[in-house]
């Protein structure tokens, strides 16, 4: 590995870990959230959840992807490699490229009746923070790394194009799911260009018309052009999780395995459906 791949790969693994910790200490001095659980039993279950599904499906499909970028890239596969892109340039539209990619997915996960089943389990979470942020059934992070792997093969994106990519876009959720106080003027400017706590939590609110919008996963810019923008909640009238799984008993640990197992009411873009 060359000098700038010791680097990145450095950053790839100490940039998640350090916004980790920042973020969990801004939402302990400035929430802004009273909590629904302990904020120790909120954490700890959230990280057992990452550590027992979530990371293991993403580090075993997810070498799978980064092993064989390089071997697409060489074999001329993909869309970048016909505009023959520099090192810097090449990341910068893999990172824009995977973003709009994941904004196509997230917003699959609330139309299809089979993804919602698993995507749901990400939205029980009673209280929103930084872990929320891994917060994933083990079924759709299998789901979203096979999605991953079509489109860095589509596109051809290099190795470091992916690296930094998922650095930069694990960041981005780790901030958007962030419980802690913005300066309003801030929060505005920030949320023409990148998704922003506030904006999320909109996301993350029960009502359908709101859990069924901003599907941003980094960029906002894709919401407001595809009509998926939402911004008109009030903050203070956002109840957090569904309506199915109002309870924290409802959302414990084991209990959020047969999350997609069970029976639920799909309703989409206004669109009533039973999902038997």
């Amino acid at each position: 590995m060359d000098l700038l791949g010791s680097r990145i790969a450095t950053a790839a693994v100490w940039l998640p870990l350090i916004l980790f910790a920042v973020f969990l200490l801004l939402e302990w001095r400035a929430p802004f959230r009273t909590a629904v659980q302990s904020k120790l039993q909120h954490v700890s279950t959230n990280l057992v959840l990452f550590g027992t599904n979530s990371l293991a499906a993403s580090l075993i499909a997810g070498w799978v992807v980064f092993l064989r970028s390089e071997h697409w890239k060489d074999q001329d596969w993909g869309l970048l490699h016909h505009f023959h892109l520099g090192p810097i340039s090449g990341i910068a539209a893999s990172i824009i490229l995977l973003d709009i990619s994941l904004y196509a997915s997230h917003w699959l996960n609330h139309r299809l009746p089979i993804l919602w089943r698993f995507h749901r389990a990400h939205h029980t979470d009673l209280d929103l923070d930084v872990t929320t942020s891994v917060r994933f059934h083990i079924g759709e992070a299998l789901i979203t790394m096979g999605f991953k792997v079509v489109v860095v093969m589509a596109l051809g994106i290099s190795t470091y194009g992916l690296v930094v990519s998922e650095t930069t876009i694990l960041a981005a959720s780790q901030f958007q799911h962030s419980n802690f106080r913005l300066p309003p003027f801030l929060e505005r400017w920030i949320r023409f260009v990148l998704v922003t706590p506030p904006m999320h939590w909109i996301h993350h609110s029960r009502r359908p018309a709101d859990h069924h919008s901003n599907f941003g996963v980094m960029i906002s810019i894709w919401d407001r052009w595809f009509g998926t923008y939402r911004a008109g909640t009030q903050q203070r009238d956002i109840q957090l999780g569904l309506d199915e799984y109002s309870k924290p008993e409802d959302v414990a640990m084991l209990r959020f395995y047969r999350i997609p197992l069970d029976p639920a009411e799909f309703r989409a873009g206004g669109i009533n459906t039973d999902v038997p």
